[in-house]
Protein backbone atom coordinates (compact mmCIF):
# COMPACT_ATOMS: atom_id res chain seq x y z
CA UNK A 1 0.00 0.00 0.00
CA UNK A 2 2.99 2.34 0.99
CA UNK A 3 4.52 1.68 -2.29
CA UNK A 4 1.10 2.44 -4.20
CA UNK A 5 1.06 5.94 -2.22
CA UNK A 6 4.24 6.69 -3.12
CA UNK A 7 3.59 6.12 -6.85
CA UNK A 8 0.32 8.23 -7.22
CA UNK A 9 2.29 10.85 -5.21
CA UNK A 10 4.84 11.14 -7.67
CA UNK A 11 2.51 11.06 -11.01
CA UNK A 12 0.35 13.76 -9.16
CA UNK A 13 3.56 16.05 -8.65
CA UNK A 14 4.97 15.29 -12.15
CA UNK A 15 2.10 15.73 -14.41
CA UNK A 16 1.27 19.87 -13.42
CA UNK A 17 0.58 22.05 -11.29
CA UNK A 18 -2.61 22.36 -12.10
CA UNK A 19 -4.00 19.17 -11.20
CA UNK A 20 -4.71 20.00 -7.47
CA UNK A 21 -8.22 18.21 -7.59
CA UNK A 22 -6.59 14.75 -8.84
CA UNK A 23 -7.22 11.97 -6.49
CA UNK A 24 -4.59 10.47 -5.90
CA UNK A 25 -5.77 7.71 -3.48
CA UNK A 26 -9.14 6.73 -5.66
CA UNK A 27 -8.21 7.31 -9.39
CA UNK A 28 -5.92 5.61 -11.83
CA UNK A 29 -3.21 7.89 -12.97
CA UNK A 30 -4.60 7.33 -16.80
CA UNK A 31 -7.71 9.24 -15.92
CA UNK A 32 -5.49 12.42 -14.16
CA UNK A 33 -6.55 15.57 -15.90
CA UNK A 34 -5.78 19.25 -16.81
CA UNK A 35 -8.81 20.82 -15.79
CA UNK A 36 -8.07 24.45 -15.78
CA UNK A 37 -9.46 26.97 -18.54
CA UNK A 38 -6.04 28.97 -17.13
CA UNK A 39 -3.91 26.73 -19.05
CA UNK A 40 -4.00 28.59 -22.69
CA UNK A 41 -3.38 26.05 -25.41
CA UNK A 42 -1.57 27.38 -27.47
CA UNK A 43 1.46 27.53 -24.44
CA UNK A 44 1.05 23.26 -24.33
CA UNK A 45 2.33 23.26 -27.65
CA UNK A 46 5.91 22.97 -25.97
CA UNK A 47 5.35 19.91 -23.76
CA UNK A 48 2.82 18.46 -26.20
CA UNK A 49 5.57 18.66 -29.01
CA UNK A 50 8.82 17.53 -27.07
CA UNK A 51 7.00 14.45 -26.48
CA UNK A 52 7.03 13.39 -29.71
CA UNK A 53 11.18 12.52 -29.07
CA UNK A 54 9.46 10.03 -26.37
CA UNK A 55 9.59 7.42 -29.41
CA UNK A 56 13.48 7.35 -29.05
CA UNK A 57 13.57 6.95 -25.49
CA UNK A 58 13.33 3.47 -26.10
CA UNK A 59 16.26 3.59 -28.51
CA UNK A 60 19.07 2.80 -26.22
CA UNK A 61 17.71 -0.62 -24.58
CA UNK A 62 15.28 -1.43 -26.73
CA UNK A 63 14.98 -1.00 -30.51
CA UNK A 64 19.16 -1.16 -31.38
CA UNK A 65 19.14 -3.80 -29.20
CA UNK A 66 16.58 -6.27 -30.28
CA UNK A 67 17.53 -4.84 -33.99
CA UNK A 68 21.07 -5.77 -33.92
CA UNK A 69 22.37 -2.25 -34.08
CA UNK A 70 23.41 -2.13 -30.85
CA UNK A 71 24.88 -4.85 -28.12
CA UNK A 72 24.96 -4.56 -24.86
CA UNK A 73 28.07 -6.06 -23.59
CA UNK A 74 27.74 -6.41 -20.06
CA UNK A 75 25.22 -9.05 -17.47
CA UNK A 76 24.09 -6.07 -16.08
CA UNK A 77 21.55 -5.24 -19.16
CA UNK A 78 20.76 -8.79 -19.49
CA UNK A 79 16.93 -8.32 -19.50
CA UNK A 80 17.55 -5.27 -22.24
CA UNK A 81 16.79 -8.12 -24.55
CA UNK A 82 15.46 -11.16 -24.36
CA UNK A 83 13.61 -11.58 -20.36
CA UNK A 84 10.28 -9.85 -20.29
CA UNK A 85 10.38 -7.05 -18.10
CA UNK A 86 8.91 -3.54 -17.89
CA UNK A 87 10.11 -0.62 -20.23
CA UNK A 88 7.99 2.17 -19.22
CA UNK A 89 9.71 5.27 -20.51
CA UNK A 90 7.24 6.07 -23.18
CA UNK A 91 4.28 4.95 -21.48
CA UNK A 92 5.07 6.93 -18.43
CA UNK A 93 5.49 9.98 -20.56
CA UNK A 94 2.69 10.10 -22.80
CA UNK A 95 0.15 8.70 -19.98
CA UNK A 96 1.42 11.43 -18.17
CA UNK A 97 0.84 13.78 -20.69
CA UNK A 98 -2.63 13.01 -21.82
CA UNK A 99 -3.96 15.05 -19.56
CA UNK A 100 -2.19 18.10 -20.96
CA UNK A 101 -3.90 16.88 -24.98
CA UNK A 102 -7.39 16.22 -23.80
CA UNK A 103 -7.21 19.72 -21.98
CA UNK A 104 -6.15 21.45 -25.22
CA UNK A 105 -8.55 19.42 -27.14
CA UNK A 106 -11.24 20.29 -25.06
CA UNK A 107 -10.85 24.04 -24.87
CA UNK A 108 -10.12 24.33 -28.09
CA UNK A 109 -13.51 22.14 -29.23
CA UNK A 110 -15.26 25.49 -30.32
CA UNK A 111 -12.33 27.20 -31.46
CA UNK A 112 -12.62 29.87 -33.84
CA UNK A 113 -9.57 31.91 -33.82
CA UNK A 114 -7.21 30.76 -36.01
CA UNK A 115 -4.17 29.97 -33.55
CA UNK A 116 -6.71 27.69 -31.27
CA UNK A 117 -7.85 25.88 -34.39
CA UNK A 118 -4.05 25.09 -35.52
CA UNK A 119 -3.08 24.53 -31.90
CA UNK A 120 -5.94 21.98 -31.89
CA UNK A 121 -4.76 20.42 -35.17
CA UNK A 122 -0.91 19.81 -34.41
CA UNK A 123 -2.33 18.15 -30.62
CA UNK A 124 -4.15 15.54 -32.53
CA UNK A 125 -1.38 14.88 -34.91
CA UNK A 126 0.96 14.32 -31.82
CA UNK A 127 -1.72 12.38 -30.08
CA UNK A 128 -1.62 9.59 -32.66
CA UNK A 129 1.70 9.95 -33.54
CA UNK A 130 2.09 8.92 -29.58
CA UNK A 131 -0.48 6.27 -28.62
CA UNK A 132 -0.02 4.32 -32.38
CA UNK A 133 3.60 4.68 -31.10
CA UNK A 134 2.51 2.93 -27.60
CA UNK A 135 0.25 0.89 -29.20
CA UNK A 136 3.55 -0.41 -31.56
CA UNK A 137 5.21 -1.34 -28.37
CA UNK A 138 2.51 -3.28 -26.46
CA UNK A 139 -0.56 -3.74 -28.72
CA UNK A 140 -3.55 -3.00 -26.90
CA UNK A 141 -3.39 0.24 -24.81
CA UNK A 142 -6.16 2.48 -23.06
CA UNK A 143 -6.94 4.93 -25.27
CA UNK A 144 -10.31 5.63 -25.41
CA UNK A 145 -11.18 5.88 -22.23
CA UNK A 146 -7.54 6.87 -20.64
CA UNK A 147 -8.21 10.85 -18.98
CA UNK A 148 -11.78 10.33 -18.64
CA UNK A 149 -12.15 11.05 -14.91
CA UNK A 150 -15.35 9.45 -15.19
CA UNK A 151 -13.96 6.17 -15.90
CA UNK A 152 -11.94 4.75 -13.02
CA UNK A 153 -11.02 1.58 -14.60
CA UNK A 154 -10.32 2.57 -18.25
CA UNK A 155 -10.35 -0.40 -20.91
CA UNK A 156 -7.71 -1.37 -23.14
CA UNK A 157 -8.73 -0.54 -26.92
CA UNK A 158 -7.38 -2.58 -30.03
CA UNK A 159 -4.51 -2.02 -31.98
CA UNK A 160 -7.32 -1.71 -34.82
CA UNK A 161 -9.18 0.48 -33.07
CA UNK A 162 -6.79 2.85 -32.02
CA UNK A 163 -5.44 3.19 -35.64
CA UNK A 164 -8.88 4.00 -36.94
CA UNK A 165 -9.00 6.52 -34.96
CA UNK A 166 -6.16 7.97 -35.70
CA UNK A 167 -6.95 8.05 -39.39
CA UNK A 168 -10.15 9.98 -38.35
CA UNK A 169 -8.03 12.44 -35.95
CA UNK A 170 -5.40 13.00 -38.78
CA UNK A 171 -7.57 13.53 -41.41
CA UNK A 172 -9.70 16.00 -39.08
CA UNK A 173 -6.30 17.83 -38.47
CA UNK A 174 -5.18 17.93 -42.13
CA UNK A 175 -8.65 19.48 -43.33
CA UNK A 176 -8.00 22.47 -40.53
CA UNK A 177 -4.15 22.96 -41.04
CA UNK A 178 -5.45 23.41 -44.97
CA UNK A 179 -8.16 25.91 -43.79
CA UNK A 180 -5.33 27.97 -42.04
CA UNK A 181 -2.63 27.75 -44.56
CA UNK A 182 -3.02 30.97 -46.27
CA UNK A 183 -3.68 32.81 -42.73
CA UNK A 184 -0.52 33.72 -41.46
CA UNK A 185 -0.90 32.42 -38.19
CA UNK A 186 2.30 32.88 -35.83
CA UNK A 187 2.32 30.34 -32.80
CA UNK A 188 4.51 30.42 -30.37
CA UNK A 189 8.24 29.02 -29.89
CA UNK A 190 7.15 26.20 -27.89
CA UNK A 191 5.93 24.29 -31.24
CA UNK A 192 9.58 22.28 -30.86
CA UNK A 193 8.68 20.71 -34.31
CA UNK A 194 8.04 22.86 -36.57
CA UNK A 195 7.80 26.58 -35.38
CA UNK A 196 4.49 26.76 -36.04
CA UNK A 197 4.69 26.28 -39.83
CA UNK A 198 1.43 25.04 -40.85
CA UNK A 199 2.28 23.37 -44.50
CA UNK A 200 5.08 21.70 -42.74
CA UNK A 201 2.54 20.24 -40.39
CA UNK A 202 0.44 19.22 -43.27
CA UNK A 203 3.55 17.38 -44.78
CA UNK A 204 4.40 15.55 -41.34
CA UNK A 205 0.12 14.74 -41.13
CA UNK A 206 0.30 13.47 -44.54
CA UNK A 207 3.46 11.15 -44.05
CA UNK A 208 2.35 9.98 -40.49
CA UNK A 209 -0.72 8.73 -42.18
CA UNK A 210 1.57 7.07 -44.70
CA UNK A 211 3.47 5.59 -42.05
CA UNK A 212 0.31 4.39 -40.76
CA UNK A 213 -1.03 3.11 -43.72
CA UNK A 214 1.76 0.93 -44.81
CA UNK A 215 1.99 -1.30 -41.13
CA UNK A 216 -1.52 -2.54 -42.35
CA UNK A 217 -0.61 -3.56 -45.88
CA UNK A 218 -0.35 -7.24 -44.65
CA UNK A 219 -3.15 -6.78 -41.96
CA UNK A 220 -5.68 -4.94 -43.71
CA UNK A 221 -4.94 -4.36 -46.96
CA UNK A 222 -8.08 -1.99 -48.28
CA UNK A 223 -7.98 0.70 -44.88
CA UNK A 224 -3.74 0.20 -46.07
CA UNK A 225 -4.21 0.81 -50.09
CA UNK A 226 -7.51 4.01 -49.22
CA UNK A 227 -5.27 5.85 -46.72
CA UNK A 228 -1.80 5.48 -48.84
CA UNK A 229 -3.64 6.81 -51.80
CA UNK A 230 -4.94 9.60 -49.76
CA UNK A 231 -1.38 10.46 -48.59
CA UNK A 232 0.12 10.31 -51.58
CA UNK A 233 -2.40 12.05 -53.39
CA UNK A 234 -3.25 15.22 -50.99
CA UNK A 235 -2.17 18.58 -52.18
CA UNK A 236 -0.28 19.01 -49.27
CA UNK A 237 2.41 16.87 -49.74
CA UNK A 238 4.43 14.72 -47.76
CA UNK A 239 7.74 15.54 -46.21
CA UNK A 240 9.94 15.41 -49.52
CA UNK A 241 13.14 17.37 -48.35
CA UNK A 242 15.43 17.31 -45.35
CA UNK A 243 14.06 20.76 -44.47
CA UNK A 244 10.78 19.37 -44.18
CA UNK A 245 11.54 16.33 -42.07
CA UNK A 246 10.19 16.09 -38.63
CA UNK A 247 12.88 16.57 -35.79
CA UNK A 248 13.27 18.76 -32.18
CA UNK A 249 16.30 20.45 -31.71
CA UNK A 250 18.51 19.65 -28.25
CA UNK A 251 20.49 22.56 -26.55
CA UNK A 252 23.59 22.37 -25.37
CA UNK A 253 24.14 23.52 -21.26
CA UNK A 254 21.04 23.53 -19.39
CA UNK A 255 17.57 22.15 -21.08
CA UNK A 256 16.62 19.27 -23.32
CA UNK A 257 19.19 16.64 -24.51
CA UNK A 258 19.58 13.54 -26.99
CA UNK A 259 18.58 10.55 -25.12
CA UNK A 260 21.83 9.25 -26.70
CA UNK A 261 24.26 11.65 -24.98
CA UNK A 262 22.77 10.33 -21.42
CA UNK A 263 23.76 7.37 -22.62
CA UNK A 264 27.52 7.98 -23.20
CA UNK A 265 29.25 5.80 -20.01
CA UNK A 266 26.81 2.91 -20.60
CA UNK A 267 28.38 -0.24 -21.63
CA UNK A 268 26.95 -0.83 -24.93
CA UNK A 269 28.91 -1.27 -27.96
CA UNK A 270 28.51 -1.17 -32.12
CA UNK A 271 26.68 -4.41 -32.83
CA UNK A 272 28.63 -7.02 -35.20
CA UNK A 273 25.63 -7.26 -37.54
CA UNK A 274 25.18 -3.79 -38.06
CA UNK A 275 28.93 -3.12 -38.69
CA UNK A 276 29.08 -6.09 -40.78
CA UNK A 277 26.32 -5.37 -42.79
CA UNK A 278 27.93 -1.85 -43.56
CA UNK A 279 31.37 -3.04 -44.04
CA UNK A 280 30.32 -5.34 -46.48
CA UNK A 281 28.29 -2.24 -48.60
CA UNK A 282 31.04 -0.14 -48.40
CA UNK A 283 28.78 2.14 -46.34
CA UNK A 284 30.28 5.27 -45.87
CA UNK A 285 27.85 6.31 -42.64
CA UNK A 286 29.93 3.66 -40.66
CA UNK A 287 32.54 5.82 -39.66
CA UNK A 288 29.88 8.60 -38.68
CA UNK A 289 28.30 6.51 -36.34
CA UNK A 290 31.54 4.67 -34.85
CA UNK A 291 34.82 5.20 -33.30
CA UNK A 292 37.72 2.45 -33.59
CA UNK A 293 37.63 0.20 -30.94
CA UNK A 294 40.30 0.87 -27.99
CA UNK A 295 42.73 -2.07 -28.40
CA UNK A 296 42.94 -1.49 -32.22
CA UNK A 297 41.22 -3.54 -34.75
CA UNK A 298 39.46 -0.14 -36.58
CA UNK A 299 35.53 -0.60 -36.64
CA UNK A 300 34.08 -3.78 -35.10
CA UNK A 301 31.00 -5.04 -33.35
CA UNK A 302 30.45 -7.36 -30.89
CA UNK A 303 27.60 -10.31 -31.70
CA UNK A 304 24.34 -10.05 -29.27
CA UNK A 305 23.60 -11.90 -26.86
CA UNK A 306 26.99 -13.67 -25.70
CA UNK A 307 26.97 -15.68 -22.47
CA UNK A 308 30.30 -15.00 -22.13
CA UNK A 309 31.40 -11.00 -22.71
CA UNK A 310 34.80 -10.14 -24.16
CA UNK A 311 36.47 -6.72 -23.26
CA UNK A 312 34.33 -3.82 -24.56
CA UNK A 313 38.18 -1.74 -25.64
CA UNK A 314 37.76 -4.72 -28.57
CA UNK A 315 34.63 -3.16 -30.13
CA UNK A 316 33.35 0.15 -31.59
CA UNK A 317 31.76 2.70 -29.28
CA UNK A 318 29.39 5.09 -30.73
CA UNK A 319 31.34 8.41 -32.11
CA UNK A 320 32.22 10.68 -29.61
CA UNK A 321 32.26 13.41 -32.28
CA UNK A 322 28.77 12.62 -34.14
CA UNK A 323 26.45 10.41 -31.74
CA UNK A 324 27.11 11.32 -27.98
CA UNK A 325 26.40 15.09 -28.08
CA UNK A 326 24.24 16.58 -26.17
CA UNK A 327 22.91 18.76 -29.17
CA UNK A 328 22.04 16.10 -31.47
CA UNK A 329 18.50 16.11 -32.35
CA UNK A 330 15.93 13.62 -32.17
CA UNK A 331 14.43 12.04 -35.21
CA UNK A 332 10.35 11.85 -35.55
CA UNK A 333 9.87 11.34 -39.32
CA UNK A 334 12.34 11.93 -41.82
CA UNK A 335 12.47 12.79 -45.74
CA UNK A 336 14.61 9.49 -45.97
CA UNK A 337 11.52 7.22 -44.36
CA UNK A 338 9.04 8.35 -46.69
CA UNK A 339 10.50 7.41 -49.50
CA UNK A 340 11.20 4.20 -48.10
CA UNK A 341 7.70 4.16 -47.86
CA UNK A 342 6.58 5.50 -51.21
CA UNK A 343 8.93 2.35 -52.78
CA UNK A 344 6.94 0.00 -50.63
CA UNK A 345 3.68 1.74 -51.73
CA UNK A 346 4.71 1.80 -55.64
CA UNK A 347 6.31 -2.09 -55.81
CA UNK A 348 3.24 -3.76 -54.78
CA UNK A 349 0.78 -1.10 -55.54
CA UNK A 350 -0.25 -0.27 -52.71
CA UNK A 351 -3.13 2.61 -53.46
CA UNK A 352 -1.27 3.51 -56.85
CA UNK A 353 -0.50 1.38 -59.70
CA UNK A 354 1.81 -0.78 -59.28
CA UNK A 355 5.24 0.67 -61.01
CA UNK A 356 8.48 -0.89 -60.70
CA UNK A 357 10.50 2.17 -61.97
CA UNK A 358 8.61 4.44 -59.86
CA UNK A 359 9.93 2.05 -56.85
CA UNK A 360 13.41 2.35 -57.67
CA UNK A 361 13.24 5.78 -58.35
CA UNK A 362 12.03 6.19 -54.74
CA UNK A 363 14.28 3.49 -53.04
CA UNK A 364 17.42 5.31 -54.06
CA UNK A 365 15.89 8.32 -53.57
CA UNK A 366 15.43 6.99 -49.53
CA UNK A 367 19.21 5.91 -49.99
CA UNK A 368 20.40 9.27 -50.91
CA UNK A 369 18.16 11.04 -47.96
CA UNK A 370 19.29 9.22 -45.20
CA UNK A 371 23.70 9.19 -46.48
CA UNK A 372 22.98 13.31 -46.68
CA UNK A 373 21.63 13.84 -43.37
CA UNK A 374 24.32 12.17 -42.03
CA UNK A 375 26.97 14.54 -43.49
CA UNK A 376 28.57 12.09 -46.13
CA UNK A 377 30.17 14.01 -49.21
CA UNK A 378 28.15 13.84 -52.58
CA UNK A 379 31.32 12.00 -54.26
CA UNK A 380 31.03 9.51 -51.68
CA UNK A 381 26.84 9.89 -51.76
CA UNK A 382 27.52 8.83 -56.04
CA UNK A 383 29.74 6.17 -54.80
CA UNK A 384 27.79 4.16 -52.59
CA UNK A 385 24.80 4.74 -55.46
CA UNK A 386 26.36 3.12 -57.85
CA UNK A 387 27.03 0.08 -56.53
CA UNK A 388 24.30 -2.79 -57.62
CA UNK A 389 22.12 -3.28 -54.29
CA UNK A 390 20.95 0.34 -54.35
CA UNK A 391 18.83 -0.47 -58.13
CA UNK A 392 15.96 -2.67 -57.16
CA UNK A 393 16.11 -6.35 -58.90
CA UNK A 394 14.64 -9.31 -58.55
CA UNK A 395 11.56 -10.68 -57.27
CA UNK A 396 9.24 -8.72 -55.95
CA UNK A 397 10.36 -10.21 -52.99
CA UNK A 398 13.61 -9.54 -53.26
CA UNK A 399 13.02 -6.07 -54.01
CA UNK A 400 11.62 -5.88 -50.38
CA UNK A 401 13.96 -7.49 -48.70
CA UNK A 402 16.39 -4.68 -50.73
CA UNK A 403 14.07 -1.69 -49.20
CA UNK A 404 13.65 -3.77 -45.69
CA UNK A 405 17.28 -3.64 -44.98
CA UNK A 406 18.17 -0.02 -46.35
CA UNK A 407 15.25 0.88 -44.19
CA UNK A 408 17.00 -0.49 -41.24
CA UNK A 409 19.92 1.04 -41.79
CA UNK A 410 18.44 4.37 -42.59
CA UNK A 411 16.54 3.86 -39.29
CA UNK A 412 19.57 4.62 -37.14
CA UNK A 413 18.65 6.54 -33.85
CA UNK A 414 14.77 6.52 -34.22
CA UNK A 415 13.42 4.28 -31.61
CA UNK A 416 10.16 2.50 -31.71
CA UNK A 417 9.92 3.36 -35.38
CA UNK A 418 13.43 0.89 -35.98
CA UNK A 419 12.03 -2.35 -34.03
CA UNK A 420 8.40 -1.85 -36.13
CA UNK A 421 9.38 -2.00 -39.38
CA UNK A 422 11.96 -5.19 -38.62
CA UNK A 423 9.13 -6.95 -37.18
CA UNK A 424 6.47 -5.82 -39.82
CA UNK A 425 9.16 -6.36 -43.02
CA UNK A 426 11.00 -8.90 -41.32
CA UNK A 427 14.24 -7.66 -42.59
CA UNK A 428 17.10 -7.52 -42.12
CA UNK A 429 16.77 -11.46 -41.38
CA UNK A 430 19.05 -12.23 -38.65
CA UNK A 431 20.97 -15.81 -38.06
CA UNK A 432 18.83 -17.85 -35.41
CA UNK A 433 20.28 -18.17 -31.82
CA UNK A 434 17.65 -20.31 -30.81
CA UNK A 435 19.46 -23.54 -28.90
CA UNK A 436 23.09 -21.86 -30.46
CA UNK A 437 25.54 -22.75 -27.78
CA UNK A 438 27.42 -19.32 -26.11
CA UNK A 439 24.14 -17.46 -26.42
CA UNK A 440 21.55 -16.18 -23.66
CA UNK A 441 18.41 -17.69 -24.43
CA UNK A 442 16.24 -15.92 -22.40
CA UNK A 443 12.40 -15.94 -22.41
CA UNK A 444 12.16 -15.89 -26.25
CA UNK A 445 14.24 -19.19 -26.73
CA UNK A 446 16.68 -16.56 -28.28
CA UNK A 447 14.88 -15.04 -31.08
CA UNK A 448 14.08 -10.85 -31.39
CA UNK A 449 11.31 -9.95 -28.82
CA UNK A 450 8.01 -8.91 -30.66
CA UNK A 451 6.28 -7.05 -28.28
CA UNK A 452 7.18 -5.27 -24.47
CA UNK A 453 5.60 -6.55 -21.24
CA UNK A 454 2.95 -4.01 -20.38
CA UNK A 455 4.22 -2.04 -17.58
CA UNK A 456 3.75 -3.83 -13.81
CA UNK A 457 1.85 -0.79 -12.27
CA UNK A 458 -1.04 -1.93 -14.66
CA UNK A 459 -1.98 -4.67 -12.73
CA UNK A 460 -2.03 -2.85 -9.59
CA UNK A 461 -4.46 -0.12 -10.48
CA UNK A 462 -6.53 -1.89 -13.44
CA UNK A 463 -6.56 -5.35 -12.41
CA UNK A 464 -9.38 -6.57 -14.44
CA UNK A 465 -8.76 -5.20 -17.63
CA UNK A 466 -4.67 -5.37 -17.66
CA UNK A 467 -5.46 -9.06 -17.17
CA UNK A 468 -8.10 -9.43 -20.12
CA UNK A 469 -5.48 -7.45 -22.57
CA UNK A 470 -2.60 -9.20 -21.06
CA UNK A 471 -4.08 -13.01 -21.81
CA UNK A 472 -4.53 -11.75 -25.73
CA UNK A 473 -0.46 -12.09 -25.15
CA UNK A 474 0.05 -15.73 -23.85
CA UNK A 475 3.76 -15.49 -24.93
CA UNK A 476 4.40 -12.17 -23.09
CA UNK A 477 7.49 -10.45 -25.60
CA UNK A 478 7.23 -13.29 -28.09
CA UNK A 479 3.39 -12.41 -28.87
CA UNK A 480 2.96 -11.05 -31.99
CA UNK A 481 1.23 -7.42 -32.58
CA UNK A 482 -2.21 -7.03 -34.72
CA UNK A 483 -0.28 -5.70 -37.71
CA UNK A 484 2.56 -8.19 -37.60
CA UNK A 485 1.11 -11.32 -39.55
CA UNK A 486 3.92 -12.32 -41.22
Amino acid sequence: MKKNIIYLLLVSLMVFSCEENFDEYNTHPLNAQVESDEVIPRFQLGPITDALKATGQISNQVAPEYTRQFSYNTSSYRVSELVASQYNAMWNKVYLLNPTINNVLNQTAEATDPVDIVVRAITKISKVYLFTGVSDLYGDIPYSESGDVAVQFPKYDTQEFIYNDGFVLIDQAIASLTSQISAGIQLPADDRVYGGDVAKWIRFANSLKLRLAMRLRAVDNTTSADRTREALEHNGGLISSHDQSATIENFDGAGPEHSIFQMRNEPFRMAEFLVDYLNNTNDPRLPIWADPAVNGGGLVGVDNSLIDFPDNDNFSRLSADNLFQRTLEDIVLMYSETEFLKAEAYLFGNGVSKDDNAANEAYRAGIKASLEYWGVEEADVNTFLAQGFTTLTGSDEEKLKQIGEQKWVSLFLTGTELWSEVRRLDYPEYPSRSGVPGYFQGDTNGEMPTRLDYPQNEATFNAENYDMANSKYPQVIASKLWWDVD
